[in-house]
């Protein structure tokens, strides 16, 4: 396949430009952040990657969107960035944003600032070796605007250039499926039960209907994100079945979900084909009776 030049990747975005960044960047067959590198100098800035330097500048934007997603899942959580925790496993624990970066992952890194139907949309993404989204950051009506030009400056990288070269990333370095793996479920090595599809589907509207408090983890190799907390506001939408709550939303791909799993302790996993883990939920008082009236799978 011949290379796309950045040219070309901008003048096939102008012809569908309300498709999702992420799927019009699958369609090219590109990286995300192949997408991003292509309008640095236009409404993309490279900035330094390092968790180190976004993070704690991060707390002057005041209340922003936190996104954290893999391929089936996607958890969008309202709040500040505030208690940064160094460190090569990294924590921001200042409710209701609660992430765990595994910094090894944070490897390019820019800031969006695009013309919306409302004014502006800025955002700061972050980006893995291979140009997979590892975590963004939405700016939103209430943030504070003028925190935003000062730190995409000091930020600012001197490589500003369009090219994006996806590397390979360390398989070895993944948070996200380091919490829970199929093989050992399957094989009777941990004392867990396999649950009929639908599970998770029901646990939520259950959750919801009850006023059970619900833990989610939603991750990748680099970030992990987590809301805890009563959710309200449960639908679904074709694949999708959604928490769409103030301050929350989650998304999450129903046909994705091939084998589900309970642990003891009522953390509950869910897989996907690839034996890939997609998302965790857990809850509070009440959840040990919602999960008792899951059933397993038949054998």
């Amino acid at each position: 396949m011949t290379a796309i030049t950045p040219e070309q990747i901008r003048t096939a975005r102008a012809r569908k430009p309300r498709l999702y960044a992420r799927d019009f960047a699958e369609g090219l067959g590109l990286p995300e952040a192949a997408l991003c590198a292509a309008f640095v100098g236009t409404t993309a800035t490279r900035i330094s990657a390092d968790p180190n330097r976004i993070l704690p500048g991060l707390a002057a934007l005041g209340q922003v969107m936190a996104l954290t997603r893999n391929d089936s899942c996607v958890l969008e959580k309202v709040g500040c960035y505030d208690g940064y925790q160094p460190g090569k496993i990294a924590r921001i624990v200042n409710p209701p944003i609660d992430l765990t970066l595994l910094c090894a992952q944070w490897q390019h890194a820019f800031a969006l600032d695009e013309a919306g139907p409302k004014g502006p949309k800025r955002s700061i993404q972050i980006f893995d070796a291979a140009g997979e989204a590892v975590h963004k950051i939405h700016l939103r009506d209430e943030s504070t605007a003028e925190a935003w030009a000062p730190l995409v400056a000091a930020l600012r990288l001197e490589d500003q250039g369009q090219e994006f070269t996806p590397a390979p990333t360390d398989p070895a370095a993944d948070l996200w499926s380091d919490l829970s793996r199929v093989p050992p479920l399957r094989e009777g090595q941990i004392a867990a039960r396999r649950l009929a599809k639908g599970a998770i589907e029901r646990l939520m509207v259950r959750a919801a209907e009850t006023a059970v408090p619900v833990d989610f983890a939603v991750g990748n190799p680099g970030c992990i994100e987590r809301h805890s907390g009563v959710i309200v506001r449960v639908l679904e939408a074709g694949p999708w079945i959604n928490v769409l709550d103030p301050g929350l939303e989650l998304h999450l791909r129903m046909d994705h979900m091939v084998e589900i799993w309970a642990h003891p302790d009522g953390t509950v996993d869910a897989f996907g084909e690839a034996d890939q883990l997609i998302v965790r939920m857990s809850g509070a008082e009440g959840w040990a009776d919602l999960l008792a009236a899951e059933g397993d799978v038949q054998p």
